[in-house]
């Protein structure tokens, strides 16, 4: 008699984990699957900069958020890509109503973002790291230069010193600092993203009103700002 309840009781476990795995496989987690999006495509894929860029011919904004590594030597454009203006305005109301919308989703990620990586364990990281590449500058003659606690500006990394530069470059290439300080915004970013999921799944499905406006022949400045043809 047990054994008949048993075998029972195994017949409905089996069919209600396969109905439950058919609905798990059948049903995305979320409607856009950022966790997934490669870091130096999180400006065009979430925050849709390409499309901007096309519409407004200009350099994609938001290129605070294209995570790579620490580059002492040729450091990265600021992150205002040039964009707005009469070639926003032009594209009408529905357009820069998107366009704010993306903006204002984009600097209250970044700005969670900057507060997560100047706080708790995050900051504790960063300062570990960042006193490995210190030490390395110090083995490599180069000691701190300004009062305070050791820091990069204390150090006088990016006062335009090339050897200084370089030496920090050798170093952060060296110590590892380079690929962990990467690793570590990539991954506090994409948490900050995961606590606006639904945000971002409105967001996304702005592109094709941005797409929409771009009109024949636009495409963003190359020339303008250096970026290849």
């Amino acid at each position: 008699m047990l054994g008949g309840i048993v075998g029972v009781t195994r017949f409905v476990l089996s069919a209600l984990l396969i109905s439950i795995s058919g609905c798990a496989a059948a049903k995305p987690a979320t409607d856009f699957t950022y966790q997934d999006v490669p870091p130096d495509k999180i400006a065009d894929r979430i925050f849709l900069a390409d499309a901007i860029a096309a519409v407004e011919r200009c350099r994609p904004p938001f290129a605070d958020v294209l995570v790579v590594r620490p580059n002492f030597v040729s450091p990265p454009p600021p992150a205002d890509g040039g964009c707005g203006g009469k070639a926003r305005s032009d594209a009408g109301p529905e357009y820069v109503d998107a366009v704010t919308r993306i903006t204002a989703l984009h600097d209250t990620v970044v700005r969670e973002w900057d507060e997560r990586l100047k706080s708790g364990p995050e900051a504790a990281e960063t300062r570990a790291l960042t006193a490995t590449l210190l030490h390395c500058l110090d083995r490599a003659g180069f000691t701190q230069r300004g009062p305070g606690d050791p820091s990069m500006e204390s150090y006088g990394i990016g006062s335009g010193d090339l050897a200084l530069n370089n030496a920090a470059q050798q170093c952060s290439d060296d110590t590892g600092y380079g690929s962990r300080i990467a690793a570590q915004r990539v991954r506090t970013l994409k948490s900050v993203l995961g606590t606006h999921e639904s945000e971002i799944n409105e967001i996304t499905r702005l592109r094709s009103l941005l797409t929409s406006c771009v009109r024949p022949g636009d495409s963003p400045d190359r020339g303008r700002f250096g970026l290849p043809e």
